[in-house]
C-alpha cells in the first residue's frame, strides 16, 4: 500500500470520527432529556397539552363575554379614578392604616379629589359596573387561550382590563362606605373576588401573578368593609365565603404544569425552524437596547449560535429548565399538603442552587441575541418563576388573616368583644383554626385590654417576632406596607388615630 493511500485513510479516518463524534454527542444530549421526561410521565407527571388545558367552559356559564364589554366602557376618568382614585387602608405607621372613606377628602401624592368628583366619575362608570356585579352568577373567565401557539405568541390581552376593573370596583366600594352603603360596597368587593376566582381559567404565571394583584387589591377594601359601623352578620358571611373560595396554591400549581408544557412545544418548534426561533429574537429585540444594526459579522455569529443551539446546547438546558420546573412544581404540592411556604421554599432553593440557578440568569431573556448566551436561553427562565412563589405565599397568608379578620368581626358584633383566642370562633364563625402559611402554625392572635385585637403572620422571616410591624434592623423605606418583605411580622392594620393621620399628612413619605 503506497504512503499517499495510507495517508488518504487516516485523514479519512480522522474525518469520519470528526463528524461522527458531535453525532453521537447529538443523540447523547437528546436521550438524556428523553430519559428524563420518560421518567416524569412514569411518575404521572402532566407533559400533554391534553393534560393540563382547562375544560371547556358552557357559554352560558362563561363571563368572559360581559367583562369584556364592561372593559371597554372603562376607558374614561383617567384624571379621577385612574390616577387618584380614594385610598383604602392606607398605612401611615406600622401597623396603623387610615380609615379611607371616613375622611372629607382623598388625598394622595397625586393630588386631591373630593367625594363629589368621585362619585359623578363613577356615574359614567355605572353601566360598567352593574356588568362586573354579573360576574359574581358566574364566576369563570374563559377567554379562549391558544396555548398550543406557544411562549410569545399566546395573546392574553385581558390581564389589564382585568387589573384596571378591580380597580374601579375598588374605588366604588370605597365611595359606597362614605355614602353609608354598605351592601352595595360588599356586592362591588364580591365582583373583585369574583375576577380573582374566574381568572384562574387562564393557567399561565402571567394570570396568576395579575389574580394575586387583584386579591390584594381586595384585601385593603375588605379591611374597609369591617371599618363599617352598620354591616351586619350575614352581609359579612357572605363575603367571608367568597374570601374562602380563593385559591391560590392549587392556582399556581396549574400554571406551572402548563408552563412545563408551553415550554416543551415552542422548543419543539425552534428547533425545527429558524423561522421560529427568529421571531423569538425579534420579540427579545423590542426589549433590547440596540440602537445599531446588524452586520454581516452579527448575522453569520447568530446563525452559528443557532445552529449549535439547535443540535447541542439546547439539551442540557432543557434538562436543567425540566428539573427546575419539576422542583417548583413539588414545592407547590408541597405547601398543599402540609401547609408550609417556610419549609417547601427552603427545599425548593436547595433543589436550584443545585443546578447553578444564580440571581442574574433573568437578564438573559432581554439581551441582544448577539450578545445572548443560548446555553442558557432556557432555563434562565427558572429565576422569574421561582420569584412567584413568594408571592402565592403572601396572598395566601392575606387570604387567611383577611377571613380570620372577617370571623372576629362577626364575633364581636354577636358578644360585644372580641374573643379571647381563635379557638373561640370555631365552628360557628370559621370550620376549624386558621393556620399562618408560612409556617403552617395556627395564626398569632391575642385580644387587647383597649379592646383591640393583634393579629399577625410570622411574614417573610418565618420567625415569631411577638406581633411587630416593624422593619428588620438596617432596612429602611418610606412604605408602611403591611406585608413588606423586610416587616418583622404581618400585622393586620388596626385604624391610626388622628394625630397619627395628622402626622402623616403633615410629613408624607417621599
Amino acid at each position: 500500500m503506497s504512503r499517499r493511500r495510507k495517508i488518504l485513510i487516516v485523514a479519512g479516518i480522522v474525518f469520519g470520527v470528526a463528524v461522527l463524534l458531535p453525532v453521537l454527542r447529538h443523540y447523547q444530549l437528546r436521550f438524556a432529556v428523553e430519559s428524563y421526561i420518560a421518567e416524569l410521565k412514569a411518575k404521572g407527571e402532566p407533559m400533554e397539552l391534553a393534560q393540563v388545558i382547562p375544560p371547556p367552559v358552557p357559554p352560558e356559564q362563561n363571563s368572559a363575554p360581559i367583562f369584556l364589554k364592561a372593559a371597554s366602557l372603562l376607558d374614561t376618568n383617567w384624571n379621577v379614578l385612574g390616577s387618584n382614585p380614594p385610598p383604602a387602608m392606607r398605612m401611615v405607621v406600622p401597623g396603623k392604616a387610615v380609615v379611607g372613606w371616613a375622611q372629607p377628602g382623598i388625598r394622595t401624592q397625586e393630588g386631591e379629589n373630593s367625594w363629589k368628583d368621585i362619585e359623578a366619575a363613577l356615574t359614567e362608570d355605572s353601566e360598567a359596573l352593574k356588568l362586573l356585579s354579573k360576574i359574581v352568577d358566574h364566576p369563570t373567565l374563559d377567554f379562549n387561550l391558544k396555548y398550543e401557539d406557544g411562549v410569545g405568541k399566546i395573546k392574553i390581552l385581558q390581564l389589564s382590563p382585568l387589573k384596571r376593573s378591580a380597580q374601579r370596583l375598588a374605588a366604588a366600594a370605597m365611595d359606597d362606605l362614605h355614602r353609608g352603603d354598605t351592601a352595595s360596597a360588599i356586592k362591588n368587593a364580591s365582583a373583585t373576588l369574583a375576577e380573582v376566582n374566574g381568572a384562574s381559567h387562564d393557567r399561565v404565571v402571567i394570570s396568576e401573578l395579575v389574580r394575586i394583584a387583584i386579591a390584594q387589591i381586595a384585601v385593603p377594601v375588605t379591611w374597609e368593609i369591617l371599618q363599617s359601623t352598620n354591616v351586619t352578620d350575614e352581609q359579612l358571611s357572605a363575603l367571608q365565603r367568597d374570601w374562602m373560595n380563593m385559591e391560590f396554591i392549587r392556582g399556581d400549581e396549574n400554571a406551572l404544569a402548563m408552563e412545563r408544557v408551553i415550554g416543551e412545544i415552542t422548543l419543539s418548534k425552534w428547533r425545527n425552524s429558524n423561522s421560529e426561533l427568529q421571531n423569538y429574537f425579534n420579540l427579545m429585540e423590542q426589549f433590547a437596547d440596540q440602537d445599531q444594526k446588524d452586520t454581516v459579522f452579527d448575522k453569520l455569529k447568530i446563525k452559528i449560535k443557532v445552529f449549535m443551539w439547535r443540535y447541542w446546547w439546547s439539551y442540557p438546558d432543557e434538562l436543567r429548565l425540566l428539573t427546575g420546573e419539576q422542583a417548583q412544581l413539588e414545592a407547590a404540592r408541597s405547601v398543599e399538603t402540609n401547609y408550609s411556604f417556610l419549609t417547601a421554599r427552603r427545599q425548593q432553593e436547595e433543589k436550584l442552587q443545585k443546578l447553578f440557578i444564580t440571581t442574574n440568569e433573568d437578564t438573559v431573556w432581554f439581551s441582544n441575541p448577539k450578545e445572548l448566551d443560548m446555553h442558557l436561553m432556557l432555563s434562565a427562565s427558572l429565576r422569574g418563576l421561582s420569584a412567584v412563589f413568594p408571592k402565592v405565599m403572601r396572598v395566601e397568608a392575606a387570604k387567611q388573616m383577611t377571613v380570620t379578620a372577617i370571623a372576629l368581626k362577626r364575633y364581636q358584633l354577636k358578644h360585644g368583644n372580641y374573643p379571647a383566642d381563635l379557638n373561640s370562633l370555631v365552628p360557628e364563625f370559621l370550620p376549624a383554626v386558621p393556620l399562618d402559611p408560612v409556617d403552617g402554625q395556627p395564626l398569632r392572635y391575642r385580644r387587647n385590654a383597649d379592646g383591640t385585637f393583634l393579629l399577625y403572620s410570622v411574614g417573610e422571616n418565618g420567625v415569631d417576632d411577638g406581633g411587630d410591624p416593624s422593619l428588620e434592623k438596617g432596612v429602611t423605606s418610606s412604605s408602611y406596607y403591611w406585608q413588606n418583605p423586610h416587616a418583622l411580622d404581618w400585622v393586620w392594620p388596626q385604624p391610626a388615630t388622628e394625630a397619627e393621620i395628622k402626622f402623616f399628612y403633615d410629613h408624607p413619605p417621599k
